[in-house]
């Protein structure tokens, strides 16, 4: 039967995000053939070549990231003799399957690379010789097959992959560090066993690396074995602590035939394994688990960049296991080898934790309860404070999911036997314990913005950054969003309770609207009142009005000095809001047309008393507050009661409002 190389090079399945493949592929075979030789000096060369075209200079930052084109590996194993010639020309070969071979690897070489020239020089009786073929894509895939005598004794073995495909390059390491570090990952069993040949890797701008020497500073003398079973299947987990700059995350690797397949991180499953953990000595170290067993070396796929599992968890078949079932015993397996060193860790991130929660968010307090111990462990370490704030918010709604599920349970029927009694009894404490834990964490949220709000307008009030005060509309959007209406705005954005708490509850609310547009009454004219409200009527009354009352709100821009005589006064302005809108007609719910001019009206003048203002007041007859910082006056023709404030007592007033809330949550405000 023939083999059409090019078909079955293009069937290949290798993502463009792992062009290494073929590199692991060409060392494995080295490894195995210095293992056939029998030798104890085995040495494996891997040399990269550079694309160095564009004039880079030999030894600069340019040169030693330029693109990969060609990489060679050299050996000193038993060679390219008749046998393995043979074996390596007949597609999928099992020859070597009792190693976990598939006989497809080399066709890797093909689907990364343009071409592959291998030339092999080894013994054949007294003799040597030296075979030498390319390896293309074509239908027949192997060119110019010659064996001839070898112009030197010794075993040398030489694979050069030629021109990297431009798809596969792109994602192929620049580093010699980083794929230097691949290659011991991928063949990390050969390396802990200490039965590697010795493994040297070079590029053409700079020194080479030994990474068996590299492997042993950086691990193996930091190794642990750990067996643990899954479905009457047995593994092995071989854990290292790994101190290297170039890897900063805990992975996890499932190995098939002694050669690394799949890698996961660790930190996925372990919040507390997404920071590297420090030993003894104070150095900084990050787990490295590698997983191996014959479930695993039997399920690989023939490309061996992944693993068959079941898809299915409910069937049921005694020998075959999810991959969740795996991962979360290898993740019981590491935490037993982990949890010395995370101790000090989860100390460290459940004082970070209390310490924003004490400073910056105590509305998420109850969460530091013992019985949320598990919410809190999901929450990684070294996080800033947005992103705590974050993962506090997601756990307390994690909490609120659970405890509406327990509500369920809560409204179910009584059970009759005494037994259950009891449960439910405990159940139902559980849950109005709970209950009470998210309320107050509801109502501490609502105090801290709060007392947010009045920061922002302490801040609004004094002299800005280009040394002007702020604009009133940046003072009214901190109360109540402009060019707005109540039925456009969520209760939570509005922050009427600054003026008075009790303007948060009304029927209807407009913000900059002119008084035309207003839907409740039908006013003439263009004029914008900052703020109108019409209040809700009485629920015991007998008056037909449809309001209760109105209210109007106008801002002053902080620290205004002049009101020029040529404009209208702030109190004139309010007083003819109140002339328009009683001019106006509204309708009742039976559609009979009500007047409004009997509903009583109140008007906030929030502003700077400046002497200008103060003149203002005084003109018109408003009697000072006992504090001095406003006036107030009531309008017998307007039926208008009129308050003028400073903004430093509307401000100084909310928070002696607030005071005992903020205390009370451990949050002064000044």
């Amino acid at each position: 039967m023939q083999v059409d190389v090019v078909g079955r090079v293009n069937n290949l399945q290798l993502p463009v995000t792992q062009p290494y493949i073929p590199l692991f592929e060409c060392l494995v075979n080295s490894i195995e053939s210095i293992e056939d030789a029998g030798i104890a000096d085995g040495r494996i060369d891997v040399l990269v070549d550079r694309d160095l075209r564009q004039g880079t200079l030999p030894g600069s930052d340019e040169a030693v990231h330029a693109p990969i084109r060609d990489i060679t590996v050299l050996d000193n194993g038993v060679g390219f003799n008749d046998a393995n010639a043979r074996a390596f020309f007949m597609s999928d070969s099992t020859s070597r399957a009792s190693r976990g071979n598939k006989g497809i690897g080399r066709f890797t070489w093909l689907k990364v690379f343009e071409r592959a020239h291998i030339e092999s020089t080894y013994p054949e009786g007294d003799t040597c010789l030296t075979r030498s073929f390319d390896f293309v894509m074509t239908t027949d895939g192997v060119e110019k097959d010659q064996v001839n005598d070898a112009n030197s004794k010794g075993r040398r073995t030489s694979v050069k992959l030629t021109d990297l495909r431009s798809e596969y390059q792109k994602h192929f390491p620049k580093s010699l560090e980083t794929i230097g570090h691949k290659v011991i990952d991928h063949l990390l069993i050969h390396f802990v066993s200490g039965s590697c040949p010795q493994i040297w890797l070079s590029d053409n701008v700079g020194p080479s690396m030994n990474l068996n020497q590299v492997f042993s500073e950086e691990a193996k003398e930091r190794a642990v074995e750990m067996e643990f079973s899954v479905r009457e299947q047995s593994f092995k987990a071989t854990i290292l602590r790994y101190q290297s700059s170039a890897v900063k995350t805990h992975t996890i690797s499932y190995c098939a035939n002694q050669r690394e397949v799949l890698e996961w991180k660790a930190g996925s499953s372990v919040p507390d394994l997404k920071a590297k953990l420090t030993d003894k000595s104070g150095q900084q170290f990050v787990f490295r688990t590698y997983v191996s067993g014959n479930y695993l070396d039997s399920r690989v796929n023939s490309e061996r960049t992944n693993f068959l599992f079941i898809q299915e968890e409910d069937l049921d078949f005694p020998n075959e296991m999810t991959r969740a079932e795996l991962d979360n015993a290898v993740i019981a397996t590491l935490e037993k080898i982990a949890e010395p060193y995370m101790t000090a860790l989860k100390e460290e991130k459940r004082q970070g934790i209390e310490n924003f929660v004490a400073h910056r968010a105590p509305q998420f307090r109850f969460i530091l309860n013992d019985r949320y111990k598990d919410h809190l462990e999901n929450i990684s370490p070294n996080l800033s404070e947005d992103q705590l704030d974050v993962e506090l918010y997601k756990a307390q709604r994690d909490i609120e999911i659970e405890h509406r599920q327990q509500a369920t349970k809560i409204n179910s029927p009584q059970p009759e036997s005494a037994t259950s009694a009891e449960e439910y009894k405990a159940l139902y404490e559980q849950y109005l314990e709970q209950e009470n834990e998210l309320g107050k964490a509801a109502l501490a949220k609502y105090v801290i913005h709060r007392r947010t709000i009045l920061e922002l307008l302490d801040n609004a009030l004094k002299i800005q950054d280009d040394g002007a005060y702020a604009r009133e509309d940046l003072v009214h959007s901190l109360i109540y969003p402009m060019r707005a209406t109540s039925e456009d705005v969520e209760f939570s954005r509005q922050n009427l309770w600054v003026v008075d708490e009790r303007l948060a509850y009304h029927r209807y609310l407009a913000s900059d609207r002119t008084l035309n547009s207003l839907k409740v009454v039908n006013a003439k004219g263009g004029d914008e009142p900052d703020i109108v409200v019409f209040n809700t009527p009485r629920v015991f009354t007998e008056s037909t009005s449809p309001y209760q009352s109105v209210v109007l709100v106008e801002f002053k821009r902080p620290e205004r000095i002049e009101y020029p005589a040529k404009e209208e006064d702030p109190v004139e302005q309010v007083l003819r809001y109140v002339r328009k809108i009683k001019a106006g007609e509204t309708k009742d719910r039976n559609g009979k047309t009500l007047t409004v001019s009997a509903i009583p009206f109140y008007a906030y003048i929030l502003c700077t008393l400046t002497p200008r203002m103060r003149s203002i007041a005084e003109n018109r007859d408003f009697t000072k507050m006992p504090d001095n910082e406003g006036y107030f006056l009531y309008h017998q023709n307007a039926g208008c009661y009129i308050e003028i404030m400073s903004y430093d007592k509307v401000l100084n007033d909310a928070k002696k409002r607030n005071r005992a809330f903020f205390e009370q949550l451990q949050i002064p405000i000044a």
